[in-house]
Order: C-alpha cells, then sequence, then structure tokens
C-alpha cells in the first residue's frame, strides 16, 4: 500500500520507489486503484475478486479433467487451506500470480481441445497469462514447465508459436513501459533476490532441511497430523493414480507436475517465507480435487466411501474458517496513525518501518524504503545509515520505529538527536511476530 500510494503521489518505480516485485505486480496495483479506489479496503476488494477469478479457473480445469464433480471440487479444495483463504485479501504478489497461473492451464488445456483459430487465440492467452503470472512473482516461474508441456503436447508448431507470440507481448510491453528503468529494476528485482539467496536472513530458514520443514508446517497450518489438508492431497494423489492405471485420465499429470516443479523451488528458494508456499498449496489442491472426483465415481464402494468422506471434511474445513472472527488492525497500528494524523502536517512524509502506519495516517513513505521486510535488511539491499538518511530528509516530519528497527539501540539515539518528541506505546502486536514497543519520534515543533 505504501507503493501503491507513493506511486500516486508521483515517485517512480525503480527510480524513486523500490521494486521489491517484478513490475507486473505495481501495473496490476494501479489497475486495481484505478477501477476501485486507493483505499485499504478497495485494493484488498481487487484482491479478492482475482482470487475468486483463480478459484473459477480451478473449477474450469477440475471441470475438464473430470466433469463437473471434479470442478467443484477444485474450486472447493482450493478454498479450503487458510492459508489461501488469508491471502485471497492481502495486498501482496502470492496469490494473483498464483490465479494467472491457474489462468495459464485452464486456457492451454483449452487451447489443445479446439481445432482452427479459438484453439490458437487460447494458446496466445496462455503465454500471456503466464508471462503475467511471473511479471508478478518470480517464483510463478514454476508453472511454465506443466503449461508448456500442454502446449507442446499438441505437436503442432503453430501452438507453439501462439503460445510464444503471447508470452512475448507481455515481455515487451512492460520492458517498453519501464524502458527508462531497466537497469534499477533489474537491480532490485532479480539482483536484490540473488543477494538474498546467499543472506543470513533473520526469521528464514537456513538449509534445505529448514525449507523442506517450513513448506510441510505451511501445508499443515502448523498442526502437524491433525491438519485436514495433507489428508486430502494424499486421497487425491491415490485417486489419480488409480484412474491413470485405468487410462481413464491423463491430464491431471500435469497439475501434479506442476507442484512436484513448485515444490523444488520452494525447497531450494531462499529466503522462504510462509506466503511463498501459496503456489505449492494451490497445485496440490487442484490436482488432488481431480483425483477425488474420479474415486467418487469408481466402482468400488470403500473408495466412494473414502472420497465422499474426504468431501464431507473439505466442507466441515471450510465451515469452520467461516466461524472464524476477523480481527481488525492492530490497536497499537491504529494508535500510531492517529497520532501522526494529529501532530505532523497533512501530506508530509513519514518513514516508518511498518508501512502501513504512514499510508493508514494519510502521510506519504519515501519510497526507497517501502520495503523494510527482513529479506531487504538481511541481503544488505538496505541498510540502518541508509534508513536514516532517508528519516533526514527536510520533508520527513516523523519517523516510525516498531518491527525490524524497534531492538535497535543505536537507530533509535540517532534519531532522536533529529527527533527529539518521543511517543511510546507498549506491547503492539503484529501478525506473527512478538509484540514490540512501538515508537513514533517527531520533531521539536511537533
Amino acid at each position: 500500500m505504501a507503493s501503491l500510494d507513493a506511486l500516486e503521489h508521483g515517485q517512480k518505480l525503480g527510480t524513486e520507489v523500490f521494486a521489491s516485485q517484478p513490475p507486473g505486480f505495481y501495473v496490476l496495483l494501479e489497475a486495481e486503484r484505478a477501477l476501485f479506489g486507493s483505499s485499504v479496503v478497495a485494493i484488498r476488494v481487487g484482491m479478492l475478486l482475482l482470487a475468486l477469478f483463480g478459484c473459477f479457473c480451478a473449477y474450469y480445469i477440475g471441470r475438464l479433467m473430470a466433469g463437473p464433480r471434479g470442478g467443484f471440487l477444485a474450486f472447493a479444495l482450493l478454498a479450503t487451506p487458510s492459508r489461501v483463504e488469508d491471502e485471497a485479501i492481502r495486498v501482496r504478489a502470492d496469490l494473483p500470480s498464483v490465479t494467472l497461473s491457474l489462468m495459464a492451464i485452464a486456457v492451454a488445456l483449452f487451447a489443445i481441445r479446439r481445432k482452427g483459430a479459438p484453439g490458437l487465440v487460447a494458446a496466445g492467452l496462455a503465454g500471456g497469462a503466464l508471462a503475467s503470472a511471473v511479471s508478478i512473482k518470480l517464483l510463478a516461474v514454476a508453472a511454465v514447465i506443466p503449461v508448456l508441456a500442454i502446449v507442446l503436447g499438441r505437436h503442432e508448431l503453430r501452438f507453439a508459436v501462439a503460445f510464444a507470440t503471447g508470452a512475448a507481448a507481455v515481455a515487451v510491453a512492460l520492458v517498453g513501459y519501464y524502458s527508462d528503468v531497466l537497469g534499477p529494476l533489474w537491480n532490485e528485482v532479480v539482483r536484490f533476490h540473488l543477494n538474498a539467496q546467499t543472506a543470513a536472513v533473520q526469521g528464514a530458514p537456513r538449509d534445505v532441511g529448514g525449507n523442506v520443514a517450513k513448506v510441510v508446517g505451511t501445508l499443515t497450518d502448523f498442526h502437524g497430523p491433525r491438519s485436514p489438508f495433507p489428508w486430502l492431497v494424499l486421497v487425491g494423489a491415490a485417486g489419480t493414480v488409480l484412474a491413470w492405471r485405468r487410462r481413464q485420465i491423463l491430464d491431471p499429470l500435469w497439475l501434479w507436475l506442476w507442484a512436484a516443479t513448485a515444490s523444488a523451488f520452494l525447497i531450494l528458494h531462499k529466503p522462504l517465507w510462509a506466503h511463498d508456499v501459496v503456489m505449492l498449496t494451490a497445485s496440490l489442491a487442484v490436482a488432488s480435487a481431480v483425483g477425488l472426483a474420479m474415486l467418487l465415481s469408481d466402482s468400488r464402494l470403500l473408495l466412494r466411501v473414502v472420497a465422499s468422506g474426504s468431501v464431507l471434511l473439505v466442507a466441515a474445513t471450510i465451515t469452520h474458517h467461516l466461524s472464524e472472527v476477523t480481527r481488525g488492525e492492530s490497536r497499537g497500528i491504529e494508535w500510531a496513525a492517529a497520532a501522526l494524523r494529529s501532530r505532523t502536517p497533512q501530506g508530509s512524509e513519514v518513514a516508518s518501518d511498518l508501512p502501513i502506519v504512514p499510508f493508514l495516517a494519510n502521510r506519504r513513505q519515501p519510497g526507497a524504503i517501502v520495503d523494510t521486510s527482513w529479506t531487504r535488511l538481511g541481503s544488505g539491499s538496505l541498510t540502518e545509515a541508509e534508513f536514516l538518511h532517508t528519516a533526514e530528509r527536510d520533508r520527513v516530519s516523523a519517523v516510525v520505529v516498531g518491527h525490524n528497527f524497534a531492538r535497535d539501540p543505536k537507530l533509535r539515539r540517532a534519531l532522536k538527536g533529529r527527533f527529539p518528541v518521543v511517543l511510546r506505546e507498549k506491547g503492539v502486536s503484529l501478525p506473527g511476530e512478538r509484540p514490540e514497543e512501538l515508537r513514533i519520534f517527531l520533531r521539536a515543533h511537533s
């Protein structure tokens, strides 16, 4: 939201606004702002609509492979994991890239089932959707292998050409639009993440074993065997194997290939965060749904009973999640935003390691520090000295510290020399973090 706000007020991506994701993500954000508005609720509505579109793409994939049951189960199973539900309204790149990956697979499957112009157009759309997914989050490259396998399986050169044309059109459009900042974007989007691969980033696993544990823990919502999702995946995998052995279905193998590719990428990816695993969760959900649908049609009573029990488990899980109360913004975050609105000039800049605070206060976050994540700090892309240098600009009326810099006494002392008025709020809780003391540093005249 801080990035979108900075772009809306004239700062430029790549030179003034740090790009922690590929440029397609910021094109998406600006499109959502144009359609729905620039408030948190408006952008979350846009993200939710994208997530629902992803569910409908999953429905279409399941329907193509296993009939209406497969479509219904693909929709439902994709919405079952709490990780997907949580990401559906978050303003992050993960679920939009998953949605476009699902779209690419769905349109590619449509393309190979059509002859003539409709099939070629669909192949081009598949290429465009896949390129768009990667332009939003680089980890979406895991979907390239299954989509290519589907398109090239048609064994017709013109389909491959149409696919490549669609992908190239998106790439050329983005390169043309950002032609004057390609160098900075490469440094921030690609080199930044490559540097982070070898950095010791706080809170992230340090080795392959840690990544495996992180992936498994995320897939199970850290509930271990008590989580229903891995059991549903196992039943779906068994159904796929049984159907494949009877030569009933072959297409689901592409979905399992997507899951396998995503697993490999995540296990090797550093630093790995829980939200990165959404891509694997989605691929497993859609692949498993098709296998479950085939079990429901099996002639053996035991297999149908197991499949029916799995369907009931999906329904019960979704019902349980719907009954949970969604918490609003943290009390400390609301306190800080209110304090900034009353103690700083409207339209001034506020530097913060919690960029949502300046946004909620309708204050500008300097574009260079819109990303103050552990990944950026650990990789050396943003240093304490650079944060201080940005905070000391004349336009900055306050500095808010309550996350990654909260336990840095040297930084606090340096800030207090320039911003002597300090407001404090103890016990501020953030999702997945231990409570911290939130400090607002104000100029003496504030």
